[in-house]
């Protein structure tokens, strides 16, 4: 099911949505059946999933016959087996399908002489037809054999390996420091050199000239594998400055600790390292030998930077917070700069800034404005304090002008200032036994006292800020959204607008309505409209009060019901609603009024351009005109 999904490219929930509800356009399309069930797993014919997509038109993918023979891999193989298919074929050149073991043997023997990647692999594998047919189709289906490597890697033998990997998120703010490092060395021979995690050294290993590896384990020889497919010079020998990268996020704290300092020792004084590992042992605050072991590393002054990471960016623990270290070995530093990215908002980390603040780090330099980060103090550290404490951040100059915090502060003001009338309504109690009666809302559209109409899908991409077609929603996320009316005739010319008095719903994820008073506006599906006739028995206030306050999540629209009411009794709630409403609006606009003076306030203070000891004044005159009257 997930290769179907990758297939696709949508979530394998999807999937199994598909399955569940084979009706597609009108007509039953039956999902594929199983054709093998092993170990618990279902497989599918590879033809017939292509024929169903194809013929549904489900999915994200216009290319699923051209992609499928990626994902369709042979069974009984492993994936080290394929990758070593794959090198013979991208170093070799050689179409592997309907070629003998002797013919794969020669081929090895002609591109690894000295049998440093492949050679003693091929000798010890006998693959089948179908393993030489689909390498073959693998990379025919694939931008290059570096993205045929990308693919089996992502693919269902590595889901059966269960290993579970740096997220995307983090290799791009490890390939990020990467180049900053480099850019601070400033000269083309730098080279990479392995630390240890196959995966880490590949995905930075596009920006340097080569990689160093001096091993020659099994681990070794699966990454010169892999380096040859995608196009990577390996070296054993370093002539210049060189970058450490290494991962040891899957270590305890004292192996991890161990393992840095084994890296620190080994760096030169041109070398920079970069340390992945968890926050626990790299920024938080540590204990007994853990601690000792730290403190002994970072005695040698040669810490750069240490950085706190927002938390799900290793896969085995989503929770766990990761850090990172970049060391310089001739850099010797007392106050070396520190992060806590975990504090920034999701959505709003420029990586940019980040590599500019980690040149500045290797920098020493003062003379230059941080981002992210600000000094930290080593003595500190030594003494057993966190390396990066939490919510540490770059330090803000205050401004001199404090006119914009003085203007919010103000416009806030303007608000919360003014008096607000209470909200009273006259009743009594009413004469005589009442029989209530309801009408579920199907009811009165089967009758005609109300109409329904869907709204319409929108393109944010078509939004104008200076358009005048508002787009409603019955949650208010689209309020901000305006389009110009040329482009809404053009792109929605079957699109529903409102009517004065129409009422904007929602029903899940919980029934939401609100009152459009003004008409004219686009509204953003899945949101709707309800337009009620003139033989209504009851107003839009009411109705919408109703949806938001007396339905119940999950129900559908046409079971809630409304009382049925006499029309001067309908429009009388109606009225006092709609002021019940008006009095929330304005309740609302002051509770955002304040939120706004409060931040404005913090921030104000907190930048030293506002104070709070200013003289009390009458409103609009100031204290120096007080003074010259």
């Amino acid at each position: 099911m997930q290769d179907i999904a990758d297939l696709a490219h949508v979530s394998r929930q999807a999937v199994s949505m598909w399955r569940k509800r084979p009706r597609v356009k009108g007509r039953d399309v039956p999902f594929p059946r199983a054709v093998e069930v092993m170990d618990g797993v279902e497989h599918f014919d590879r033809d017939d999933v292509v024929a169903w997509l194809e013929e549904t038109g489900r999915g994200n993918n216009a290319e699923v016959r051209y992609d499928a023979p990626a994902v369709a891999m042979p069974e009984g193989m492993k994936l080290e087996d394929l990758v070593v298919l794959l090198c013979v074929y991208a170093v070799a050149g050689e179409q592997l399908d309907g070629a003998s073991r002797d013919q794969l043997l020669a081929w090895a023997q002609d591109v690894d002489p000295q049998d440093e990647f492949v050679l003693h692999e091929v000798r010890t594998l006998h693959p089948g037809p179908d393993a030489l047919r689909y390498v073959d189709d693998l990379v025919e289906a694939s931008y290059g054999p570096a993205d045929a490597l990308a693919r089996l890697d992502n693919g269902r033998l590595k889901r059966q390996a269960a290993e579970r990997g740096l997220t995307d998120d983090v290799i791009k703010i490890l390939q990020v420091s990467a180049q900053a490092c480099r850019t601070y060395l400033g000269t083309d021979e730098t080279v990479l050199m392995h630390g240890g995690d196959r995966v880490l050294t590949l995905a930075l290993a596009g920006d340097f000239g080569a990689v160093v590896l001096q091993g020659d384990n099994v681990r070794d020889r699966a990454l010169r594998r892999r380096a040859a497919i995608a196009d990577v010079g390996i070296t054993s020998t370093v002539t210049g400055p060189s970058i450490v990268a290494a991962s040891i996020v899957r270590l305890a704290a004292d192996d991890a600790l161990d393992r840095v300092d084994g890296i620190v020792l080994g760096l030169g004084p041109q070398d920079v390292a970069i340390i992945l590992g968890s926050a626990a042992a790299l920024c938080d605050r540590l204990r007994d030998e853990s601690e000792r072991m730290r403190s002994q590393t970072l005695r040698g002054e040669n810490l750069a930077m240490a950085v706190r990471l927002p938390r799900g960016l290793w896969r085995a623990a989503h929770r766990q917070s990761l850090g990172l270290w970049v060391l310089h070995g001739g850099n010797f530093t007392q106050r070396p700069r520190i992060a806590d990215l975990a504090a920034v908002p999701d959505g709003t980390l420029d990586l940019d800034d980040l590599a500019s603040d980690i040149v500045g780090a290797l920098e020493r330099t003062d003379h230059r404005a941080f981002r992210y980060c600000r000094r930290g103090d080593l003595s500190s550290i030594l003494a057993g304090a966190p390396v990066v404490p939490r919510g540490a951040r770059a330090l803000r100059i205050g401004q001199s002008d404090g006119a914009s915090h003085v203007e919010r502060i103000h416009a806030a003001t303007l608000t919360t200032s003014t008096p607000l009338a209470g909200h009273d309504i006259l009743v009594e109690q009413a004469p005589g036994a009442v029989l209530l009666r309801h009408r579920s809302l199907g009811e009165l559209r089967d009758s005609g006292h109300i109409v329904m109409r869907r709204g319409s899908r929108v393109d944010t991409g078509h939004a104008d800020p200076e358009g005048t077609v508002t787009v409603a929603s019955a949650d208010g996320n689209w309020d901000s959204v305006r389009l110009d009316p040329f482009d809404a005739e053009r792109h929605y010319p079957r699109a529903t607008r409102t009517e004065p008095g129409d009422v904007v719903f929602i029903e899940k994820p919980r029934p939401r309505a609100r009152v459009d008073t003004e008409g004219g506006a686009m509204v953003a599906s899945p949101s709707r409209i309800l337009r009620l006739r003139e033989a209504a028995e009851i107003g839009p206030y009411a109705l919408a009060a109703i949806i938001n306050e007396m339905t119940s999540e999950g129900s559908e629209w046409e079971t809630w019901s409304v009382p049925v009411l006499s029309r001067p009794q309908a429009q009388r709630l109606d009225d006092a609603l709609r002021d019940s409403q008006l009095y929330r609006d304005e309740l609302r606009r002051r509770v955002d009024a304040t939120r706004d003076l409060t931040r404005a306030l913090i921030e104000g203070v907190a930048a030293g351009a506002v104070t709070l000891d200013a003289a009390p004044t009458t409103t609009g005159i100031t204290t120096n005109q007080r003074k010259a009257g």
